[in-house]
C-alpha cells in the first residue's frame, strides 16, 4: 500500500479543490457542462451523451478517471410570433476520481436554456442559460500515512496524531451562460459562448465545520470564479465534406487551458446520415514559465444515423519534456440523438 506524508497529502488536496475543474477533450459532446446556454443547442429534439477518460496513464497504475452523462430535450412554443423561439432542459451527473488518494469529485446539475430566434430566417440566435446543482467531494483516509506513523525502519504502522477533519463535504454549484450562434454564408455557421461558473465562491475547504479547539489553521478556502469560452465554427468544402474548428479557453483563478482543434466531417452519399470524423488537437496550459503545449490529441468519429461515436486519445508532450516520459490519456464518447438532422443548423459533436 502507498505511504504518503502528511505534507504531500494536504498539498494534494490544495491543489485539487481550488484548482482548474475536470476537462474533456471532446468538449463538444457534453457543451452544456461548460456552458448552460449550449443546453438544447444541437439538431434534433433530445440527446443522451455519454463520456469516459482516463487521464496520465503511464504515469500511474491508478490513471485518473473521469465520468459524465448528459441528457437534454428541447420545448418549442409553437406559437406564432415565437415558433422558432424554444426552450431547451438538461440534467447531468460527473464523477471524477484520483484512485491512488481515492479522492472523488461528485456532480449533478440542471440546466435550463432560452433560445431566442434573431432574424425570420432562421439563421440567427442567442441564448441566455443557468445551471445550478450540488457537488460532493470525499477522500479516503484509509490509504494516507503521515510522518508521525514510520517505525524508523521500513514502516508506516504507528497511529497518527494529525487533526483530521471530516473527508466528504457538499457545497452548491451555480453557473450561467450565454450562448450565439449564426449563419454568415451559405456554407459557414459560427457558434461562440462564454459562462461563468461559481459565481458565489463558495467554501471548498474539508475544514470548514471542522470544530477542534487543537485546531489552529485555516476554516475556509473559497473556489476560483471559472471562466470558459468556446467557439465552434463549420465551414461547408462540398456537399460531402465540412471543416469543423473548435477552440475552448477556461480560466480558473491561476490555471488556464486552451484546447484548441481541427476535424473533417465526411459523409456518404449512398450511405444515409452515416458519416466518418478525423481530427487533431492541442491543450495549452500555463505555468511559471508562461502557456506551453500539455498534449497532442487525435479523434476519430462516426456518425450512424442517429448514433455518434467519438474516439479520443492524448499524448503528453510536456511530460516527454519534463519526465523523458509521455503520458497517454484516452476518451470514449457514445451520443444518441433524436430526430437528428446532420444538415440542421450547427451541431458540433465532439
Amino acid at each position: 500500500m502507498l505511504k504518503y506524508s502528511f505534507f504531500l497529502f494536504f498539498s494534494l488536496c490544495a491543489e485539487l479543490i481550488n484548482c482548474q475543474e475536470v476537462n474533456f477533450s471532446q468538449f463538444n459532446t457534453i457543451a452544456p457542462y461548460y456552458n448552460p446556454a449550449f443546453t438544447s443547442a444541437f439538431t434534433g429534439n433530445y440527446r443522451v451523451s455519454v463520456l469516459h477518460r482516463n487521464q496520465w496513464i503511464g504515469f500511474s497504475d491508478q490513471p485518473i478517471s473521469s465520468f459524465c452523462i448528459l441528457g437534454d430535450i428541447k420545448f418549442d412554443f409553437g406559437i406564432q410570433n415565437f415558433k422558432s423561439d424554444y426552450f431547451g432542459a438538461s440534467v447531468y451527473f460527473i464523477t471524477d476520481r484520483a484512485q491512488q488518494f481515492d479522492w472523488n469529485n461528485n456532480e449533478v446539475s440542471i440546466l435550463l436554456a432560452y433560445h431566442k430566434l434573431l432574424d425570420k430566417s432562421n439563421s440567427q440566435y442567442i441564448s441566455l442559460g443557468i445551471g445550478v446543482g450540488i457537488t460532493q467531494r470525499s477522500i479516503n483516509y484509509d490509504n494516507l500515512y503521515f510522518e508521525d506513523q514510520f517505525d524508523g525502519l521500513n514502516k508506516y504502522n504507528g497511529s497518527t496524531s494529525e487533526l483530521l477533519p471530516p473527508n466528504i463535504f457538499s457545497k452548491p454549484s451555480i453557473k450561467i451562460g450565454l450562448q450565439h450562434q449564426v449563419r454568415l454564408k451559405s456554407k459557414f455557421k459560427l457558434q461562440s459562448g462564454l459562462a461563468i461558473h461559481h459565481i458565489f465562491r463558495p467554501d471548498v475547504s474539508f475544514y470548514k465545520d471542522f470544530d477542534n479547539i487543537d485546531y489552529t489553521g485555516s476554516n475556509s478556502l473559497k473556489s476560483d470564479i471559472k471562466i470558459t469560452g468556446i467557439v465552434n465554427a463549420n465551414y461547408k468544402i462540398n456537399n460531402f465534406t465540412d471543416l469543423i474548428p473548435k477552440l475552448l479557453i477556461s480560466n480558473q483563478g491561476p490555471h488556464f487551458l486552451t484546447n484548441l482543434g481541427m476535424s473533417i466531417r465526411r459523409s456518404f452519399y449512398n450511405l444515409n446520415q452515416t458519416a466518418i470524423h478525423a481530427g487533431m488537437n492541442t491543450r495549452l496550459i500555463k505555468n511559471l514559465g508562461g502557456i506551453i503545449p500539455a498534449d497532442l490529441g487525435f479523434l476519430l468519429g462516426f456518425e450512424i444515423k442517429s448514433f455518434i461515436i467519438g474516439m479520443h486519445y492524448d499524448f503528453g508532450i510536456r511530460d516527454v519534456a519534463k519526465y523523458a516520459s509521455p503520458t497517454h490519456s484516452i476518451e470514449v464518447s457514445l451520443s444518441l440523438i433524436g430526430n437528428y438532422d446532420n444538415e440542421g443548423f450547427i451541431c458540433p459533436t465532439f
